[in-house]
């Protein structure tokens, strides 16, 4: 199947970069940066399979996400054992021993 995007062609120039850059992004982007400018809008046709299934590509940015969020957790986690232990620390004092 055929898909027509809508799309609009700019140069980017960062004071940096020696040379311009061209990109495409689904909307306007002149008057976001001072860097970028509108060259023109341009109507892209892609042929999309038409056995193309968006599940496998969306369970996986899923499993990505939740893969981020449980070493968050984990890392979280571990400081606060840290904490609790320090807290539960016990300073260790020797008994004078009486001769």
């Amino acid at each position: 199947m055929n898909v027509t995007l809508k799309g609009f062609i700019h140069a980017e120039k960062e004071p940096w970069d020696e040379k311009v850059k061209y990109a495409i992004y689904p909307f306007n982007m002149q008057g976001t940066s001072r860097n970028t400018v509108l060259i023109r809008q341009q109507d892209i046709e892609v042929e999309v399979p038409d056995d193309f299934d968006i599940r496998p590509g969306l369970v996986d940015g899923l499993e990505k996400e939740k893969q981020r969020v449980t070493a968050e957790f984990q890392a979280r986690l571990t400081e606060l054992n840290a904490q609790i232990q320090n807290l539960l620390a016990i300073e260790h004092k020797p008994s004078e021993v009486a001769s």
